[in-house]
């Protein structure tokens, strides 16, 4: 390995100008420099492709959906570590160098990043943190990617590359939900030498009840049209599974608790839709 290896950001976006700005400022001030930043956008209507521009971003257009534009965004990527972000995510600005750190030391092929709600203010938004809480109190257990919740955000590259390989082309073009789920399944099943770095990301997190329903009424939506293939049958329930440790941590299991019969509410509406039509 290089001792200053290029790092690739990828980062989906569909109208996402109300948290892009804040995701791509905290990338440009991370404390490692040799970084490239891509973005894969689907058809943006609003102020994405220039706010995109605005921070040297390279951009590719797409009409897939985000399971195909993390692969297009790899295939377009130089990388020798490859970083899949959301554009409603803030790293912490030491991240990338303290990833980098870990892996060197040949522990780890892949890392996922300690989360944390960005600045919780509504009640909502506090559900959202104590969650995180609860997940993180019990990280080991939360690995295993079909029985836990977390997922591998930096991976080495030749990981990432088999990974992609054995994904079916079929659904790259129209999976949503469990994009990511799906990357870190194949991932675990080739090593399972996956790290966690502490303090690493904030999530900006809806903020109102509507929101968040509409948000998981749309991975309802998706999740149904997975199904309708075949594959990955097993990651389905992941979303709206109750967390462990939840008795164990009671007042952060309540709360998480809420939050996922609330996400539930949206998805199962989504789903049985969708199957509907």
């Amino acid at each position: 390995m290089e001792s200053n290896p290029l790092v690739s950001v990828i980062i989906p976006t569909y109208n996402s100008e109300k948290t892009l700005a804040k995701c791509l400022e905290s990338i440009k001030t991370q404390t490692y420099k040799n970084l490239e930043i891509i973005i894969v956008d689907s058809c943006s209507k609003d102020r994405t492709i220039e706010i995109a521009k605005g921070f040297d971003a390279k951009i590719v257009q797409t009409n897939w959906k985000l399971l195909g534009s993390r692969y297009l965004g790899f295939k377009e990527s130089n990388g020798e570590f490859i970083l899949l972000l959301d554009s409603d995510q803030i790293l912490e600005r030491t991240t990338i160098e303290r990833s980098l750190k870990m892996i060197k030391n040949g522990r780890f092929d892949m890392l996922c990043l300690e989360e944390h709600t960005f600045e919780p203010k509504g009640w909502v938004q506090k559900l959202f943190e104590a969650d995180r809480k609860l997940v993180h109190k019990f990280s080991e257990i939360h690995l295993d990617p079909v029985e836990g919740v977390l997922l591998a955000r930096i991976y080495k590259r030749e990981i990432l590359n088999k990974v992609f390989e054995s994904i079916p082309k079929a659904l790259f073009p129209v999976v949503v939900a469990h994009d990511h789920a799906i990357i870190y399944y194949e991932a675990y099943k080739l090593t399972k030498k996956v790290g966690i770095l502490p303090n690493a990301v904030w999530h900006i997190e809806p903020n109102s009840l509507w929101d968040l329903v509409k948000k998981n009424f749309r991975y309802g939506e998706s999740t149904y049209i997975l199904s309708k293939t075949g594959y990955y049958q097993n990651l389905l329930k992941r979303k709206v599974r109750f967390r462990k440790g939840a008795l164990k941590e009671w007042r952060f299991g309540l709360q998480s608790c809420l939050l996922l019969i609330i996400k539930g509410i949206g998805y199962t509406i989504g789903y049985t839709l969708a199957r509907l039509k």
